[in-house]
């Protein structure tokens, strides 16, 4: 790269020494360094990587931490082409590669040998000197990576309520041309996949497209059901009402909804035991838990009233001055996920272990218990591992949490 050189901070040696690794860090964890930023901050191959990786295990581990001395590796070409079982040809490309970009100096003797006596090989302080640009990368493509997995959960929540808002209409005969515009649009988003390798400014302008286009859906089969219940119809509003209580919902039936198309099957609440330390529970019976079976009907304001202060920020940015609804809610608990320190593994396991609808609520108990008067939550993502435990146990109670927090936040 052109601007390596720009990086480079070389100390003065008659008043400093050599540069030496940052207090904590040692030989092995330069490595990894180096490993994980080498592709994208220097635009270096895997072999070439390989190469400059087993050359620095050479020096001793002391010399990458004293001023006084230079981490270098004495061994010659042939022997490290050797060790790698590349050519000698190879070898002397990368070396030159590394050379061209700053991380290593050669110094051979005239024929080219090396020698520890002679204090010729290849030497490792400009590599050492780079490490502050090493780390200031690795934590930009950190942030990088933190924002893409944001972006991409958002996605699959606009992807989960459109699919189904989609086949609710379907389910209600509502064609016209507009629903048919929104099916084709939907039918041309890239898959989870496609999303890993989008370029991030056209990330975000396809979550931001995904959420107008699910919006708008939602809003013809919210029109849609109001008037279906106005003409006096069994169809329940997507939005209910909002003088409904949640005891009401939670003790209702609910709608049993499959991995693709929804169904309108009633089935009653399962009530498994909760989790022993979720501090909500109530003492109703169990029955086995159905991953991703059970779809709790709570309207956007229910849902709003059980929320954080910050939740609610959050919500409020997404609704804009409207009435908030059950995808502005699931939206706002996507970006707490950050919020609350909560890594993409355990909401990857909460997903798998209840389904996203049901993830979600979890993830807004688990955010409100954080203001729990007696037990007050410390580590959210350890919170919602537990519950993520309880899902696999098949003991987890999320009635009986949303009922305790209902119930906790109306005696406040």
């Amino acid at each position: 790269m052109n601007n390596i050189s720009a990086l480079r901070a070389h100390d003065d040696l008659d008043t400093q020494g050599y540069p030496t690794l940052p207090e904590g860090m040692e030989r092995d964890g330069f490595i990894r360094l180096f490993e994980n930023t080498a592709p994208t901050l220097f635009n270096l191959t895997d072999a070439e990587i390989s190469t400059f990786v087993r050359m620095a295990e050479d020096p001793r581990p002391s010399d990458w931490k004293k001023p006084d001395r230079e981490p270098c590796c004495w061994r010659r070409q042939g022997e490290v082409a050797a060790r790698r079982s590349k050519s000698r040809y190879t070898i002397n490309r990368h070396e030159k590669r590394l050379v061209a970009l700053g991380l290593i100096e050669k110094r051979t003797m005239a024929h080219g040998g090396r020698s520890g006596f002679a204090g010729c090989g290849i030497f490792f302080s400009n590599a050492i000197a780079l490490v502050p640009a090493m780390l200031g990368h690795k934590h930009q493509q950190e942030a990088l990576q933190v924002e893409r997995n944001l972006l991409c959960n958002t996605r699959s929540i606009h992807k989960g309520h459109l699919k189904a808002a989609l086949n609710d209409l379907a389910d209600m005969q509502i064609t016209n041309q507009k629903v048919e515009d929104y099916m084709l649009e939907y039918e041309d988003w890239p898959d989870a996949r496609l999303l890993r390798r989008m370029d991030m400014d056209e990330l975000r302008q396809h979550v931001l497209e995904a959420d107008n286009l699910t919006q708008n859906v939602l809003m013809i089969l919210q029109e849609s059901e109001n008037m279906q219940h106005q003409s006096g119809t069994d169809a329940t509003p997507y939005i209910q009402d909002t003088t409904q209580e949640l005891n009401y919902v939670c003790n209702a039936s609910v709608d049993k909804k499959s991995a693709g198309k929804p169904t309108h099957t009633k089935d009653s609440c399962s009530e498994p035991t909760g989790s022993k330390d979720c501090g909500e529970n109530e003492n109703e019976g169990s029955a086995e838990y159905r991953k991703g079976e059970i779809r709790l009907k709570l309207s956007g304001p229910i849902l709003y009233g059980l929320c954080s202060p910050e939740m609610k920020f959050y919500i409020d940015a997404h609704a804009q001055g409207r009435q908030p609804t059950e995808h502005d809610v699931s939206c706002a608990a996507i970006q707490m996920l950050r919020e609350l320190g909560i890594n993409q593994s355990a909401w990857n396991d909460a997903c798998d272990l209840m389904g996203k609808d049901d993830a979600i609520l979890a993830l807004i108990i688990t955010d409100a218990n954080r203001y729990h008067p007696q037990l007050p939550v410390k580590c959210p993502g350890g919170y919602l591992r537990g519950m993520n435990n309880a899902a696999r146990d098949g003991t987890l109670n999320i009635i009986a949490s949303l009922k305790g927090l209902d119930a906790r936040l109306r005696e406040e």
